[in-house]
């Protein structure tokens, strides 16, 4: 079965809501199409379509007319080509159009009819077409899963117990002081933790072209392969040196792993991280606190927030694999190469193939398994009506309005527009739904 083979606009490319829409505008009676439904797998469907004579027919007749409007033929005047003129020149464009326009309109009914919501692109397929006959064709495509869930509750989730230790607060407010630190100029040769300012030039033997290329790192950051940075450590600031340099192994281009290459590296400057004293100024400078004390108090609760927020979205975690592993389902093949496109992003154009195709296989279990936590998640939710209300959204929408001193109005219309508030009404269905699951099964506290 061939993918879409028309020029036009894919059903798909609209909301199933636009799809019925639309549909109502083909046929206000009831549909004269002979449709049959197949089922190669629970999630996908084939149509067989037959399209009647006479809306064949009708329907060439009216491509027929809007080609005479504007065809052109030497010694006839526009919109006056006689029929037999305009089917000698124009008759398979004519054909072409008629079976687009057949074919879309006899999808889009087909699909209202059969109370079908298709979520891939359609492939469409062994279509039999005849001026003076009916059309058929096949139409298969893949329809949202609709998962039973047999089991959700009577788990066993262990929530690990957290705690923030001194070095875990020294090292944050080692953050907070790098963030906050000088560089200046040193002559010195450079070690880890320096900026430098280099050059690079490729040596590629007489008559090779060489470009020199500056850099600004920090050394250590793994900015460049460890022969370069190595290399760096031996210069002196305003000095330059040849040096032979191999690419490691794991090197993220496959081609140059393990190969060596010549360089000139031209050190231009060096400078020296300097961090601020860890004082009661320093944490006077970051804000209203009183003195170092109150600093490390503070970042011990930041700490501590932050890793029971983790202890939280880890409990959801357990509770949804365990759904997954006791409910078995599959999911459409198109729905994970969606979440795929999401999770890898446009690859730039001149992308290598091969990185192209890795980087999308290591997406696909994350792919798989996020689409599996939404479905799990949309059934619960209508299974147990745990669907975000009117009333909890605008409850949202009020705490939101008083904490920014902004009106519930203006708060609403922009979070509409730009489709934060869809992303509001499903964090808060999510919210419920993770309440619900966790009071059907068994929380143990332990571990860390």
């Amino acid at each position: 079965m061939a993918n879409w083979p028309w020029g036009f606009e894919s059903p798909l490319s609209h909301s199933h809501a636009d799809v019925t829409d639309r549909a109502d505008s083909v046929s206000q009676t009831t549909t004269n199409l002979q449709i049959s439904v197949e089922e190669p797998a629970a999630w996908s469907r084939k149509l067989v379509i037959t399209v009647p004579t006479g809306r064949v027919r009708s329907e060439r007749q009216k491509v027929a007319q809007q080609i005479s409007k504007q065809a052109r033929i030497r010694g006839f005047r526009k919109g006056k080509v006689p029929p037999a003129q305009l089917e000698a020149r124009f008759g398979a464009e004519i054909d072409r159009q008629t079976q687009q326009k057949v074919i879309d309109a006899a999808f889009r009914e087909a699909v209202k009819v059969k109370a079908l919501e298709p979520i891939s692109a359609p492939r469409v397929g062994n279509v039999s077409y005849d001026r003076e006959a009916e059309l058929t064709f096949e139409v298969a495509f893949d329809i949202r899963p609709e998962i039973a869930l047999s089991r959700i509750g009577g788990f066993r989730l262990t929530r690990p117990e957290v705690s923030v230790g001194d070095e875990e607060v020294d090292a944050q407010l080692n953050v907070l002081r790098r963030q906050q630190a000088l560089w200046r100029p040193v002559e010195r040769k450079p070690a880890v933790g320096d900026s430098v300012e280099v050059t690079v030039t490729p040596l590629e033997g007489e008559g090779g072209k060489s470009e020199s290329r500056p850099y600004n790192f920090v050394l250590g950051e793994r900015r460049a392969i460890p022969d370069v940075e190595a290399a760096i450590q031996t210069l002196d600031p305003e000095s330059s040196g040849e040096f032979t340099v191999t690419f490691p192994e794991d090197f993220d281009d496959e081609e140059q792993r393990g190969e060596s290459r010549r360089l000139r590296i031209e050190l231009k400057q060096v400078l020296e991280q300097e961090l601020p004293p860890l004082d009661d100024e320093f944490a006077r400078s970051l804000g209203d606190f009183e003195d170092l004390a109150a600093l490390r108090e503070a970042v011990s609760q930041d700490l501590q927030r932050h890793k029971e927020s983790e202890v939280e979205a880890g409990l959801d975690h357990q509770v949804i694999e365990q759904i997954i592993e006791a409910n078995y389902f599959e999911v459409p093949e198109s729905m994970i190469e969606r979440y795929v496109d999401v999770l890898v992003g446009p690859p730039p154009e001149d992308a290598d193939p091969d990185l192209v195709a890795r980087a999308r296989d290591q997406a696909r279990p994350a792919a798989e398994w996020g689409i599996k936590r939404t479905l799990v998640i949309q059934r619960v939710a209508e299974d147990q009506d745990l669907e975000a209300t009117k009333e909890e959204v605008q409850e949202r929408l009020q705490e939101l309005a008083k904490r920014i001193g902004k009106q519930v109005g203006e708060i609403r219309a922009r979070m509409a527009k730009s489709g934060e508030l869809r992303e509001l009404e499903q964090r808060i269905t999510e919210q419920k739904v993770f309440k619900y699951l966790r009071e059907q099964s068994e929380i143990s506290t332990g571990g860390s």
